[in-house]
């Protein structure tokens, strides 16, 4: 049976009217400062692997390629299985998945019919049925199967009833045998198959990483024993912050405390329980809705302490109006076997509405909870101030990040749960500046990039070959990964030898592959049209600066110096052509990808600032979108600009004004002017509107890195912190303070106002093997500071309101004004 749903418009609608009104996020459930990451504190986390060994059954398909084009993914497909049994147990269940119709005959006889709710956006179905007697006998048996709409199949058959985890009778495997192109009878029992090819085995459904990108999984949440995460994350069980709402219907609910207790329930008098009336109409089926109080990723785990079965239905929501209109993943059935348990599908929520569909007249729970699923990672990097709101905005910008970080780094964990490699430059510094991870920083980047020889661009799209070189670049000036970036060596100079054919003999842009030209979610930037040219251009100038340095790090010095002197030509055209009114045209996005690489040159920095740059943070409607991915490239332009005062006034704009409105993680569209009754259905991307906006995008966190870059001004500029400039800027603050990772320990800055207008005092701790430019403020005409209580000397810098002094080995440094 298949119990994917979506509910129809009108009757979701009916079912919000039952239900009380909706409610705002109220200021008890949004989780104080320092508290926002529920698994920041763990010391031991709970691995996948620990508890879990990937199942057998493979996904198998014909021999032909995975993805088809839908016409082809409807053609039927035939497979057949054999397998034999000493003995007939007492209970089978047939259990299938994958393609979105499927017909099932065992030993020749009709065992199942299955077909997917069409609306579904579950792209994997997972079908059941109990195998009625005599189907099955003592010795050889065969399993036919024809499957449509798809493109991989799996199969087992458990000697037990519904939803209990046995080992299997029959499993889909590379034994099995499939073709397209059958003859009559081909389901019979005695049909000879002997000629018919084997079929194409993809591996354990577990067994491959990418098989839990793009929410292809997301409806095998009901496969016996799936748990469909890598074995390097972690998962925790968490209650629900409140239980937001209640409908009882026609029944009742006892112990609803029981919902937020952080313990499972060993008490049957203090189990949250369920009276269930019968109501044939369906109008009247108690439900309830949990707020876990932030925007969190996994499932929900329900756990049944009745003796008898029990049907209950799952639906999530990033915010709560998404949940009572229309969630994103739908409405969908979980069957619980008595004393059993259960999960919901993978996806980011905050709030998830359970409804008692079926059982036994008092439904028993010992648990109904959160199953978080994440990435374990400590907090070693940091940053704090005398602002309490940027100090949220950088929590929720880490916060965000970490809960892209899943199998692979994501660009959400809603949708649509994949590599993407523009999403990865924003939240890749964060996690780099944060969290110091190797390991999935090096896996996303391998997987986005591919094998050689390089034949397509990142994505598919040109600009996000740029930004896998920029993010490279910065994870190995701040992690030192210097032998990752040698096994990537042939792979850098086929990608940037790629990326050169997008330019003809007079290096003008041909985008020779005829791929997406992608710059942003706004008019004139998503599509080939000369805007997106110009931003792309000016984005494979930067990458190509980045990738000469990542090549002069690994002494390819010939070819450096080629793709360095390729970003200057190009640098030097773009610098002609489309130098126009005194802007790099009319946009915030191109401008500021002119100036951040090094396109645009400081006597130019006046005209953009003021023809285009200075409407950033005006409140008024903005037609041409700027989601807050670019946003963070329009930062680190205000900041090459030596605009960070207006930067930093709208971060607490901007980003501020996402969590004045709720958010707990920040969200891949916002404008300030958009409407506020409803938040979430009236955000903008992806060429669309609605619900279906991520509230968790990785490519919003900017401001986290930005803070820490700009204020704390630390920027290493050669591998692992060995050479690192240290630019401290406390623009609006009165004191700053926060660390970032190096290879051999953290790099501390703490800041304070001075006594003195224009003053600063600062505190740096060096680990060894950092060697230290701080470029330090100073008033007009001095030339040196105190370090440590002695006098010492600096190069001016910047006009003269700076000197460069250096700092070479480790220890505490504490630096004045003299």
């Amino acid at each position: 049976m298949d119990y994917s749903t979506r509910m129809p418009r009108a009757r979701r609608l009916l079912l919000l009217s039952i239900l009380s009104a909706s409610v705002l996020v109220s200021a008890q459930s949004v989780p104080p400062p320092g508290q926002l990451d529920p698994t920041r504190d763990i010391a031991h986390p709970v691995l996948f692997s620990s508890f879990h060994k990937p199942l057998p059954e493979q996904y198998i398909w014909t021999r032909d390629p995975a993805r088809q084009d839908r016409r082809q993914r409807q053609a039927p497909r035939c497979f057949r299985g054999h397998f034999h049994l000493d003995a007939v147990p007492a209970q089978a269940t047939l259990y299938v998945a994958g393609p979105r119709m499927v017909d099932v005959w065992l030993n020749g006889q009709p065992s199942g019919h299955f077909a997917a709710n069409e609306f579904s956006r579950l792209k994997e179905h997972v079908f059941y049925t109990p195998i009625a007697d005599g189907l099955l006998h003592a010795g050889d048996n065969v399993i036919a199967i024809q499957a449509q709409d798809g493109y991989q199949l799996v199969a087992k058959i458990l000697p037990s009833g519904p939803m209990r985890l046995v080992p299997a009778m029959l499993i889909s495997d590379s034994g099995w045998k499939a073709t397209t192109q059958a003859a009559d009878g081909w389901h019979s029992a005695d049909f000879d198959d002997s000629s018919w090819p084997a079929v194409d085995a993809r591996g354990s459904i577990e067994g491959n990483i990418d098989f839990f990108q793009w929410n292809n999984d997301a409806g095998m949440y009901d496969w016996p024993g799936y748990e469909g995460a890598s074995p390097f994350l972690a998962h925790v069980y968490l209650p629900a912050a409140k239980v937001q709402d209640t409908y009882a219907g026609s029944g009742s609910f006892r112990n609803l405390a029981a919902l937020t207790s952080a313990s499972s329930i060993q008490d049957p008098a203090k189990e949250f329980s369920v009276r269930l009336v019968p109501d044939p109409s369906g109008q009247l089926t108690p439900g309830i809705t949990l707020d876990f109080g932030r925007e969190v990723a996994g499932r929900v785990q329900i756990v049944s302490a009745s003796d008898a079965p029990a049907l209950v239905s799952i639906a999530y929501g990033e915010s709560w109006d998404e949940l009572a209109d229309e969630p994103y993943l739908g409405v969908n059935n979980l069957y619980l076997p008595p004393h059993g348990a259960g999960v919901g599908p993978k996806s980011a929520f905050r709030y998830a509405r359970i409804r008692f569909l079926s059982g036994p007249p008092t439904l028993r729970f010992q648990s109904i909870r959160l199953e978080d699923i994440y990435y374990p990672v400590r907090y070693l990097g940091s940053f704090e101030s005398s602002d309490p709101l940027l100090n949220r905005i950088w929590e929720t910008g880490v916060y965000t990040s970490h809960l892209c970080m899943q199998d692979d780094i994501w660009d959400a964990p809603k949708r649509d749960r994949g590599r993407w490699m523009g999403d990865t430059d924003v939240s890749g510094r964060v996690i780099d500046d944060v969290f110091a991870d190797r390991f999935l920083v090096h896996d996303t980047l391998t997987r986005l990039i591919g094998p050689l020889p390089v034949t397509q661009p990142v994505n598919g799209i040109p600009g996000y070959s740029s930004f896998w070189f920029t993010e490279l670049a910065h994870h190995v000036s701040h992690t030192g990964s210097l032998r990752y970036a040698a096994k990537m060596h042939s792979r850098i100079l086929g990608l940037l030898h790629f990326m050169d054919e997008d330019f003809n003999a007079r290096n003008q842009f041909i985008n020779h592959t005829q791929k997406w030209l992608y710059v942003d979610w706004a008019i004139g930037l998503n599509g080939d049209t000369p805007q997106s040219r110009e931003t792309t251009v000016l984005e494979y100038i930067r990458a190509f600066r980045a990738g000469a340095w990542l090549l002069r790090q690994l002494g390819d010095t010939a070819n450096a110096d080629h793709y360095a002197q390729r970003a200057d030509q190009l640098a030097a055209l773009a610098r002609a052509s489309d130098w126009s009114d005194g802007a790099y045209g009319p946009r915030w996005q191109t401008n500021a990808m002119a100036v951040i690489s090094g396109v645009a040159q400081p006597d130019q920095y006046t005209s953009i600032w003021q023809n285009v740059l200075s409407q950033v943070g005006q409140t008024t409607f903005r037609p041409n979108v700027i989601t807050p991915y670019y946003g963070s490239y329009v930062l680190d332009a205000m900041a090459g600009m030596h605009r960070r005062a207006q930067a930093l006034a709208w971060i607490r704009e901007y980003w501020g004004g996402m969590i004045a409105e709720g958010a707990t993680s920040f969200w891949e569209a916002y404008d300030p002017a958009w409407p506020k009754v409803d938040p979430h259905v009236d955000l903008q991307a992806d060429d669309t509107a609605g619900y279906r906006i991520s509230l968790a995008h990785g490519w919003s966190s900017g401001p986290a890195f930005w803070l820490m870059e700009q204020v704390l001004g630390i920027r290493p500029t050669a591998p692992g912190f060995s050479e690192t400039t240290i630019r401290p800027d406390l623009i609006d603050l009165d004191w700053a303070r926060g660390a970032e990772p190096a290879p051999h320990g953290l790099l501390r800055v703490d800041l304070r106002r001075g006594d003195t207008p224009g003053s600063l005092q600062a505190v740096i701790d060096l680990p060894p093997d950092v060697r230290a430019t701080v470029l330090y403020p100073v008033a007009a005409g001095a030339v040196s500071v105190l370090v440590n209580g002695k006098i010492q000397h600096g190069v001016p810098s910047e006009n003269g309101t700076r000197i460069a002094i250096v700092l070479d080995r480790a220890g505490r440094y504490t630096i004045h004004p003299r």
